[in-house]
């Protein structure tokens, strides 16, 4: 409302808890006493909240187009400029920065680190872990925009896996929209009856997310949100460390273009998260992720844009079809919100 807007932390006292209160002081100095960079950063994302708001659904449709770029944005960064470095040396780099700066924001705000049930995050951890890793080689091994769209493709390995393991309700032509989408990935993945091995690991990851979010919809009704934030890059660490240190010099970045990449890969990540939180704190789930499937969309734009990538015909007909058929899960399904 717009009266709220000269003051909305005391307009909206009556509505929010002393304890959310607290937290968010505590947040704002924790940011206000790193530096003058974050506490500029950390003003210009308040007021940029604090405008959103006002909007109502229509900010939070922003904000799903936003992170998708963002994603997006991450995947491109990563091939332009750490080409050839390793698969898990970006997953260590992008694993410690998160870790450190969630691990920060739960200790301020007092969120558990450990929470309730450890084994399902370190579930949840490890195939994200999986997954994202899946994810760099692919978009190492594959154009920008197949290795998006494949992972992508995870609502309908959830809308496939859910019924069957969770025990779901399906709505009418469930099944039909499932397999087209499925389709669609099959002409990314082999057109011609020969399956890539970059587009099979993309896959892999694709599924490996599709698992994931499934654990955050159990762990979501016992665990903070920024708890099982938190478990997921913390989680690719070990693995991740070791890899590293067996390739050893070649993991080393090179030069500042890497330095850069390592940072960028990181930013754009953290953009992403955020971004996406708060698109779905304003708009349903359903529209959030038909939004969120404008990502493929950006994934090709930026392949054509950063690396003169042209989608092949096989690419546009199964892009259409499981962004067609993801859209239509989204308005007859409830589909699994990312944490």
């Amino acid at each position: 409302m717009t009266e709220a807007r000269p003051d909305l932390s005391r307009s909206k006292a009556a509505e929010t808890s002393p304890e959310r209160e607290i937290a968010g002081d505590e947040v704002r100095r924790f940011w206000r006493s790193r530096s003058l960079f974050l506490t500029g950063l950390a003003d210009v994302w308040e007021s940029v909240k604090h405008r959103a708001k006002s909007r109502g659904e229509a900010s939070g449709l922003w904000f799903m187009v936003a992170s998708a770029a963002a994603f997006a944005l991450m995947a491109a960064v990563a091939k332009l400029l750490l080409p050839n470095v390793p698969t898990q040396a970006v997953v260590l780099s992008r694993g410690v920065m998160m870790t450190a700066l969630c691990v920060a924001i739960a200790v301020r705000k007092g969120v558990p680190l450990v929470g309730k049930s450890p084994g399902k995050l370190l579930l949840r951890g490890l195939l994200g872990y999986g997954a994202l890793s899946c994810y760099f080689y692919s978009v190492q091994h594959l154009p920008l925009g197949d290795a998006v769209l494949l992972q992508y493709s995870h609502p309908a390995f959830v809308a496939a896996l859910a019924p069957l393991l969770l025990g779901e309700r399906t709505g009418k032509g469930h099944w039909w929209i499932v397999l087209t989408a499925l389709a669609g990935v099959a002409l990314i993945v082999g057109p011609s009856g020969e399956m890539r091995a970059g587009a099979l690991v993309g896959l892999t990851g694709s599924l490996l997310s599709g698992l994931a979010y499934m654990t955050i919809r159990d762990l979501s009704r016992t665990e903070h949100p920024l708890t099982i934030v938190l478990w997921f890059p913390l989680t690719t660490i070990p693995g991740s460390l070791v890899a590293t240190v067996i390739v050893g010099r070649a993991a080393i970045p090179r030069d500042v273009h890497e330095v850069l990449g390592h940072f960028g890969v990181f930013a754009c990540a953290l953009f992403g998260q955020v971004a996406l939180t708060e698109g779905l704190a304003r708009v349903g789930a359903a529209r959030a992720t038909a939004v969120s499937m404008t990502g493929p969309v950006f994934g090709l734009l930026f392949g054509l844009a950063f690396f003169g990538t042209r989608p092949t015909s096989w690419s546009l007909a199964g892009m259409a079809l499981v962004i067609g058929a993801l859209w239509l899960l989204a308005r007859t399904s409830r589909v699994p919100e990312p944490a």
